[in-house]
């Protein structure tokens, strides 16, 4: 590790926190835009789209991103996404035409592409194995407090004005004088092609990225609805439940690499999946906001594990001279996850309700469960 490893470590925990932020920042505002562009046709669709369309973007673009990181190096991408991301991100507090607002949060698509590919790559080449759990524990808390602070402030912002939170995408500007005193291309070596069996491993990663963050996205897409709509809570409230658990989420994350010493990585599968199984089926069943909060908890440890455990687990397994393509093929798998959930989950909607979606994704959740049980006694899978 590099000498400077402590503002090394600090540059990349802000650009972590920049993920997290491109979503949920907003999420308090999506039904108060829902009633103030309320003339445009289907917008409570299409308001959901203002949280999924940069996922879309990024799903698309990651991959490309990836091989411009390979050949042009790290920073060079990474300091372009910071420059798209304050301005795609912020383009809802000045602009006034739906569509446009639109438009600036695909830039922000684009911006976030950038930046989580070249990150991801910086963290493989910066630190070695023995290191990386133990960074990759501090990220994950590092994401989940910034999804505190986010949400939170959104929620607030949006009470006062449902634009005001996408000032929040200027932040990022105070992260730049850190960033380049510390943050140093590192020298990639160049090796033969990635093997088939390695590739192959890469492809259970991605999946298994793609099929969590469906299921995980249903709280920023569905959740505002359920408060807002059903339970008459305020957009102040929308922060305050996801805040709740994010709170778990950070002291779960942070527990990261003391878990991993214990438990293969499919064994953390399982415990986070029973986890989440259960929170899922606590919000199915609420009948008040306050009942709500009994979820966090829950919600709150499967995050904290999820993210951390998918990232270990791929950088586990990526050559040194791929790391930029195969990390933006992740970041296309998480972010393709992210615009699938509202679209795969529309319908259960439409006909069952959002807690009846919730319900019936919670028993697919523990059918996961029984899957993955199976396959760790009878196959003693080891990953």
């Amino acid at each position: 590790m590099h000498t400077h490893s402590k503002k090394i470590q600090i540059s990349l925990l802000l650009i972590a926190t920049m993920g997290v932020m491109s979503g949920i920042t907003i999420v308090s505002s999506l039904p108060l835009i829902s009633k103030t562009f309320a003339h445009i046709e289907h917008i409570e669709f299409l308001s959901k789209l203002m949280l999924t369309l940069p996922s879309i973007i990024i799903a698309l673009l990651a991959p490309l991103a990836g091989i411009l990181v390979d050949k042009f190096g790290r920073l060079k991408p990474l300091y372009i996404g910071m420059f798209l991301f304050v301005i795609g991100g912020s383009s809802g507090f000045y602009l006034d035409n739906f569509y446009l607002i639109l438009l600036g949060r695909a830039i922000l698509g684009v911006a976030v592409a950038l930046l989580m590919t070249s990150s991801t790559a910086l963290i493989a080449d910066y630190f070695n194995e023995d290191t990386r759990y133990k960074f990759m524990s501090l990220q994950g808390m590092w994401v989940a407090l910034g999804g505190i602070v986010f949400i939170t402030a959104g929620g607030f912002l949006a009470q006062i004005h449902w634009s005001y939170p996408f000032v929040i995408y200027t932040i990022p500007l105070l992260f730049l004088p850190l960033m380049y005193i510390s943050l140093y291309e590192p020298i990639v070596e160049k090796h033969s092609s990635i093997a088939l069996d390695t590739d192959i491993k890469l492809w259970k990663v991605y999946l298994t990225a793609y099929f969590s963050m469906v299921l995980f996205y249903m709280l920023p897409t569905q959740l505002p609805y359920l408060i807002i709509n059903t339970m008459n809570g305020e957009p102040s409230t929308i922060g305050f439940v996801i805040a709740t658990a994010m709170i778990f989420n950070a002291l779960t994350a942070k527990q990261y690499a003391k878990l991993k010493k214990r438990f293969t990585y499919m064994q953390i599968y399982l415990i986070t999946f029973v986890f989440f199984g259960t929170g899922l089926f606590i919000i199915s069943q609420a009948e008040s906001i306050q009942q709500l909060f009994y979820s966090t908890v829950f919600i709150g440890i499967g995050f904290g594990l999820i993210f951390v455990n998918t990232n270990s687990w791929f950088l586990s397994n990526v050559p040194a001279n791929k790391r930029g393509k195969a990390s933006g093929v992740l970041a296309s798998s998480f972010f393709l996850g992210q615009f699938s959930s509202p679209l795969l989950f529309q319908p259960i909607v439409a006909s069952f309700g959002i807690q009846g979606l919730f319900l019936l994704m919670s028993i697919v959740v523990f059918v996961l469960v029984l899957v993955l049980l199976w396959n760790l006694f009878a196959f003693k899978i080891r990953i």
